[in-house]
């Protein structure tokens, strides 16, 4: 997979945070697919087997950003590994900002990417600097 199809990949997934549309989200993240959080001690994988618990996973996350005042991310692609013509791995930087422009979290992200009959999906995204906890505890409801 190429630089240039990831970055229109990580266009496409960017705008649909932007738009806190978690739907839209989970539309880019292989049915079967999971999530490595390594920002813990415990460092725990989540396997979606189907589409159900994904989609939620997305929508929550959605609404946290929401109750944190997330307006948009920026990101960049640090690093840009083809996986043969169907895979890639990406790590990301990301930048979440308010709508006053602050900083509301930086980031890396890494994502395996494979592409499927409907374009590019995550097949798993490790997770080892966002700090959703602290989210959780700021979070205006």
């Amino acid at each position: 997979m190429s630089l240039t199809e990831a970055q229109q990949f990580f266009a496409n997934y960017r705008d649909a945070f932007n738009r806190l549309d978690g739907d839209a989200v989970a539309d880019l993240w292989h049915a079967s697919s999971g999530i490595a959080d390594t920002s813990n001690e415990a460092g725990r994988l989540t396997w979606w087997p189907d589409d159900a618990p994904m989609r939620a996973n997305h929508r929550a996350l959605c609404e946290l950003y929401r109750h944190n005042g997330y307006h948009h991310a920026e990101f960049d692609i640090v690093d840009h590994l083809p996986l043969g013509a169907q895979h890639s791995f990406n790590r990301l930087h990301w930048t979440l900002k308010r709508a006053d422009g602050s900083v509301l979290q930086q980031f890396h992200t890494a994502y395996h990417l494979m592409r499927t009959s409907s374009g590019p999906k995550v097949l798993l995204a490790t997770a080892y600097e966002e700090d959703v906890r602290e989210m959780k505890r700021h979070a205006r409801h």
